[in-house]
């Protein structure tokens, strides 16, 4: 069966598999992906793979650092579903790229398709396909990743294609009788791009059509001065055709009856009710329903409320969130929205959040900060909560809050978003312990001794709802006495916490590809202590540093609920891992393929 992907290049670069994001890790294993795709299907060698990440200064280890940064992709894409992607043939590395996975790929496609249906003169037909084009870029190509000279060359390459694209789609907008709509925009190209003639042709047409003749002239006359003056040439023949097209007031081609112009269409006023369905055994959780449920009543009174429910991976908060929001539905009348942040990053997420509100594709804007604003004027005068579920930081919210006071937003993550002005954070920990024994009992046809491996079971799976509803699955096919053997005789659980795609596992890599260097350091070195308990001292020791480094090292920690504080009376503050993370970092800490700190 073929895996399909989504490898995205048209801004920072983002792989999502079939069990969602690819976390590469590193900027050196970022930047030999980026290298890889953009010889998508291609062989790299390594030779040419160093000059790509260093230039002309490699260091002494460059072969033996582009081996470990393969087997980390590797181990990468193979934790989000897609294990046979990157392959090593004698003539180098080569990253295997379906048909269509590749948004640089669909950006040529679509352009080159719009282009013929201009030519054509289907000129409406033209203009939807270059947006859908257009509609591909989040942003600069590899934008995280600047300092590398080879990804930026290219870079370079693709954004003149995409100006490209601009002049086919506002070609095609004038020919569709549409030059109202894009004189603001082409204003703002010739005074970003000034030597560029044919954005400056195509506004002397538009402001022709729209019987601006003197503002056109003038546009010509800045242009062929500034062309005499910068580069020491005469206007080309583009620009040369339109003066002579407004000299004579006639633009052929271009529909000049306003009438005759096809209007903007308003969003009919669509009620999404995107919410997931949610779990048939959710137990549990009352005191957070009711802190939920009471901000969210805030909105009835134009609180503007917003809340972020926060917690470790795996401890329930999109299934809580989504349980509230249920709840919550009736008070939002014009509709529930819900977006999976580890799926879309803010601008795919905007646009799907206004194809919702009843935009037609065609009709959005390419530019960030006009999709902002329309998505406040759409829901200015509705009430809609909002679910933005798996946040990973606080940028990838902002745009994507309600403008309404009547509206209100759910964000669940693993940190706890601090900068986001105005939230009511909302905490969430594990499963009481009859709430486990709940779940557990209820999967199975249990019987009087079944209690006592219930219990067994929640306390080695910490109470972590992930892991107690995985046990709870693999038992209803066995027994809970089975469950719990196997359990007891695993060198370490998180190998028998997995069903299906799954897995308890999962969920702490997902977490720890979130963490800097130093957060990752700390984790491993935490996991070569034979006790899950530790002081800042303890910690400061592992990392040969000051306890100021190792405190903030373990902010992160703490701030993505890996550690807990444990109460002393002593007066020490001491912080403990969890049994399963504990495991998980003993499991870092033996991998020999992980970089060293010291």
């Amino acid at each position: 069966m073929v895996q399909v992907m989504d490898f995205r290049v048209l801004g920072a670069l983002e792989i999502i598999g079939p069990r969602g994001r690819v976390e590469l890790g590193a900027p050196k294993q970022r930047a030999l992906t980026a290298a890889l795709l953009c010889r998508a299907g291609q062989a790299f060698s390594t030779d040419a793979l160093i000059g790509a990440l260093w230039g002309d200064n490699p260091p002494r280890s460059a072969r033996k650092n582009i081996q470990v940064y393969v087997y980390q992709v590797r181990k990468a894409f193979a934790a989000a579903g897609a294990p046979d992607r990157l392959h090593l043939e004698h003539a180098g590395y080569r990253l295997v790229v379906n048909p269509g996975e590749l948004d640089i790929d669909r950006f040529n496609e679509l352009f080159a398709r719009g282009r013929t249906e201009l030519t054509s003169g289907e000129a409406e037909r033209a203009a939807r396909t270059l947006r859908d084009s257009m509609s591909l870029w989040r942003g600069e190509p590899f934008a995280d990743l600047p300092d590398v000279e080879f990804l930026n060359r290219q870079a370079d390459a693709w954004r003149e294609r995409r100006l490209a694209a601009v002049e086919a789609r506002i070609e095609a907008d004038l020919r569709a009788g549409r030059h109202a709509d894009v004189v603001d925009e082409l204003f703002c190209l010739v005074r970003a791009h000034p030597l560029h003639e044919q954005f400056r042709a195509q506004l002397m047409t538009a402001l022709l059509l729209g019987e601006r003749k003197t503002e056109a002239l003038a546009v010509y006359d800045h242009g062929r001065q500034l062309l005499a003056s910068e580069l020491g040439i005469a206007p080309g023949a583009n620009l040369t055709r339109a003066h002579q097209a407004v000299l004579s007031g006639k633009a052929p081609g271009f529909p000049t009856d306003p009438g005759a112009r096809p209007r903007r269409t308003v969003p009919k006023k669509i009620v999404p009710r995107q919410l997931p369905r949610g779990l048939s055994d959710f137990v549990g959780r009352q005191a957070q329903l009711t802190a939920l449920g009471n901000g969210l009543a805030r909105a009835a009174s134009g609180g503007w409320p917003l809340l972020v429910l926060t917690g470790a991976a795996g401890v329930g908060k999109s299934a809580l969130a989504i349980k509230a929001a249920h709840l919550a539905a009736p008070s939002f009348p014009d509709g529930q929205l819900y977006i999976d942040l580890a799926e879309h990053n803010g601008g795919e997420a905007l646009g799907q959040i206004l194809r919702a509100l009843g935009c037609a594709p065609a009709e959005l804007p390419a530019d960030p900060c006009e999709r902002q604003a329309l998505y406040r004027t759409l829901v200015a005068d509705r009430s809609v909560l909002v679910v933005l579920d798996n946040a990973a930081n606080e940028s990838q919210v902002r745009s994507l809050l309600p403008g309404s006071p009547r509206s209100a937003a759910i964000v669940t993550a693993r940190s706890r978003l601090l900068g986001l002005d105005s939230a009511e954070l909302v905490e969430l920990g594990g499963f009481r312990s009859g709430e486990s024994a709940q779940v557990l009992l209820g999967r199975t046809e249990a019987v009087a001794e079944d209690a006592q491996y219930a219990e067994f079971i929640a306390d080695t799976c910490d109470h972590l709802p992930v892991a107690v509803r995985i046990a709870a699955v693999r038992a209803s096919g066995r027994s809970l006495q089975e469950t719990a053997r196997r359990l007891i005789s695993a060198c370490n659980p998180l190998d028998e916490l997995v069903a299906g795609d799954e897995s308890v596992r999962a969920r702490l890599t997902s977490c720890y590809a979130e963490l800097d260097l130093i957060g990752k350091t700390a984790l491993r070195r935490l996991g070569t202590l034979g006790s899950a308990e530790f002081t800042v001292a303890a910690l400061a020791s592992l990392l040969g540093t000051s306890t100021g480094h190792a405190e903030r090292s373990l902010d992160q920690l703490l701030d993505r609920h890996l550690v807990s504080r444990i109460d002393d009376a002593g007066g020490t503050h001491r912080f403990a891992l969890s049994r399963l993370t504990h495991h998980f970092a003993m499991e870092l800490a033996r991998d020999p393929a992980l970089p060293r700190v010291s």
